[in-house]
């Protein structure tokens, strides 16, 4: 079967490639289901609230949803919790710790069937790709609380979301092409897994997890591991090299410094990578700040590559995972700050002037608590050079052997740059050379 069916679609696609330069290759892309390139990372959060007790009951209730949603969500809940805390058990009758869990919205609508275009080929008439869109939402408001002392530990409203496209071979984009090419892994490599649209089952299964997994990190430190596409093609494989040993910083630095794409549609692809790349290190950091600052440089770096080419489905993808992550941190640097004693001022000296802004790195290091060289490079005084019009050539060579730097490299400071007509190749070699010692020739 699988033999006649591989002659027929050599055959089309013979034809196909014959006729029309219709389907233009891209060097930059995500590539077909079965070649993609993919990283795990281990995405490790500490938790916002502090169970202090080893017992814990979990209750969850649905009102007016199907029967299955509370106790699937409190047994979930409740592995999750165990599991990535050794010290905690179960318990019915007198728990230490009690999670309450209420179900304020459900929903698994049946999926939409849209017929999308499809493409003509010589004098046969075009057929229409039926698509099919599959959704779910579940939205969970929780209160953990430590049942001796009834102390509040932690309290959010979590939203587990699904919304995926399929066509009739399993596609998840539209289009000829995307049919054509799926059907011909499918015959020479097997159908994958994450080509069939979830059953209501499988979905209602996920909603759970993904719901449940949010609020045990409001609770325990949590490990997740989050599966993430890299973009291939030309320059960008080598720094994928790196990715794949883990070497997160070497593979930036790649990215940052290679020449863009000519075309913001395919540079669009190296911008996502560098997400990628700062989104890695924020999970490998072990202090907060370090982990916020990489993932506000994730989060810029994955809206500039939507600006570039906002048809690209799989940008969109890690925006969630970073706002939710992002979120979670915000809270940690609250409370630490909450807690933090106040400063008293001990006056021993006429006060001296205020330190110069430390010195901010690309890599997002902890500022240090020695003021800067007076005469270190300052964001002011890049502007000053593009505001001159000096060519760039010179403004990257006089970045790049600056005796010090004193950049200001947070969101805030990269905004300000952008606004002050700073492009991004300055900009890289700002990042470049606050990571690295001048060079002298």
């Amino acid at each position: 079967m699988y033999n006649l069916q591989s002659k027929i679609l050599m055959g089309s696609l013979l034809c196909l490639l014959a006729w029309s330069p219709a389907l233009p290759a891209r060097a930059q892309n995500f590539g077909s289901s079965v070649a993609r390139k993919k990283l795990v990372l281990q995405r490790k959060l500490p938790p916002t609230g502090h169970i202090d007790g080893t017992t814990i009951k979990v209750v969850a209730t649905a009102k007016g949803f199907q029967a299955d949603i509370a106790p699937d969500l409190a047994s979930t809940l409740e592995a999750l919790l165990i599991r990535n805390d050794s010290r905690l058990r179960s318990e019915e009758e007198h728990p230490d710790t009690l999670i309450n869990c209420t179900v304020t919205t459900y929903a698994q609508p049946p999926a939409q069937t849209t017929m999308q275009p499809g493409m003509q080929i010589g004098k046969t008439p075009a057929k229409a790709t039926p698509m099919v869109r599959v959704t779910g939402i579940l939205t969970v408001s929780f209160q953990a609380k430590d049942a001796r002392n009834s102390k509040s530990l932690a309290a959010d409203t979590v939203t587990a979301k699904f919304d995926q496209e399929y066509n009739s071979t399993g596609a998840q984009q539209p289009g000829f092409a995307a049919s054509f090419k799926h059907l011909g892994d499918q015959i020479t490599k097997g159908k994958q897994e994450e080509d069939k649209p979830p059953t209501a089952a499988e979905l209602h299964n996920r909603l759970i997890q993904d719901a449940a997994q949010q609020i045990a990190s409001h609770l325990v430190t949590t490990t997740e591991h989050v599966d993430v596409l890299l973009a291939k093609g030309g320059a960008l494989d080598e720094a994928n090299k790196l990715a794949e040993e883990k070497l997160w910083t070497r593979a930036l630095e790649q990215l940052e410094t290679m020449t863009p794409f000519p075309q913001k549609e395919e540079d669009a692809y190296r911008l996502y990578n560098i997400g990628v790349m700062n989104e890695a290190l924020a999970y490998d950091a072990e202090d907060v700040k370090k982990a916020r600052t990489y993932l506000q440089e994730a989060s810029i770096d994955y809206g500039k590559a939507i600006d570039a080419k906002p048809t690209e489905k799989y940008f969109l993808q890690p925006q969630t995972r970073i706002d939710t992550a992002l979120a979670h941190y915000k809270t940690i640097g609250d409370q630490a700050a909450a807690k933090a004693p106040p400063v008293k001022a001990e006056v021993t000296e006429p006060a001296s002037p205020a330190p110069a802004k430390p010195v901010a790195t690309a890599s997002a290091k902890p500022a240090t608590t020695s003021a800067p060289p007076a005469d270190a490079l300052t964001n002011d005084q890049v502007i000053a050079m593009v505001q001159a019009k000096l060519d760039q050539a010179n403004i990257v060579d006089n970045i790049r052997h600056a005796s010090a730097v004193n950049f200001d490299l947070t969101v805030a400071g990269q905004v300000n740059l952008s606004k002050n007509g700073v492009n991004g190749q300055i900009l890289m070699a700002m990042k470049q050379r606050a990571r690295t010692p001048a060079t002298h020739h």
